[in-house]
């Protein structure tokens, strides 16, 4: 399903999305059929085939617009990484069903780290650029705020994106910052 401005499309893949989230809980993604998934969603097979091929399209189209999002956040934002940490964490929250999906134990996709990846991956390129990553030392903090990072937003997922995107931006850079010690305890 190709980006669309076309309200009918963009509800019809987020039925899609939804009940494939709510399958996904109880079954292998592999495991679901179109049927299945087009009936939970109450849409039409032949609108689902429109579209797309299988249910893998469907995720592969949609971990790609995901990707691209993220690349553009991070070109656009080189030299301001709070602002970076704020606009990634509002794509995710903008995207509950998906991020849900590629997430759970069922999915036999590894999406999340691919898009994840990508977006660790341009981090360290534009750190780089800004601030030479010259040591062994110097890689090493990047890759731990890196997985910090990443770990915060598996388990705000998981928790089913309760704080809002500022909160975990705010969470995620302070730590990145100051290390996690000082923030679990102030007072020592």
């Amino acid at each position: 399903m190709k980006k669309s401005t076309d309200i009918r499309v963009v509800k019809t893949q987020k039925a899609l999305l939804c009940a494939l989230d709510e399958l996904i809980k109880t079954k292998k993604l592999s495991n679901i059929t179109i049927t299945e998934l087009c009936t939970k969603a109450n849409i039409n097979r032949n609108t689902f085939y429109y579209h797309y091929n299988n249910i893998y399209d469907l995720l592969a189209e949609y971990k790609q617009l995901l990707m691209n999002e993220f690349s553009n956040v991070l070109d656009a934002n080189r030299q301001r990484h709070s602002r970076t940490g704020l606009e990634i964490c509002n794509i995710i929250y903008r995207h509950p069903s998906f991020m849900s999906i590629i997430i759970s134990p069922n999915c036999d996709l590894d999406y999340f780290d691919e898009i994840f990846g990508l977006a660790s991956e341009k981090a360290r390129i534009l750190m780089d650029k800004n601030h030479e990553i010259k040591t062994t030392e110097d890689n090493l903090i990047c890759t731990y705020c890196n997985a910090g990072s990443i770990a915060v937003v598996r388990e705000w997922i998981k928790g089913g994106l309760k704080e809002s995107p500022e909160e975990i931006a705010n969470i995620i850079i302070q730590a990145s910052r100051t290390g996690p010690i000082p923030l679990l305890f102030p007072n020592e």
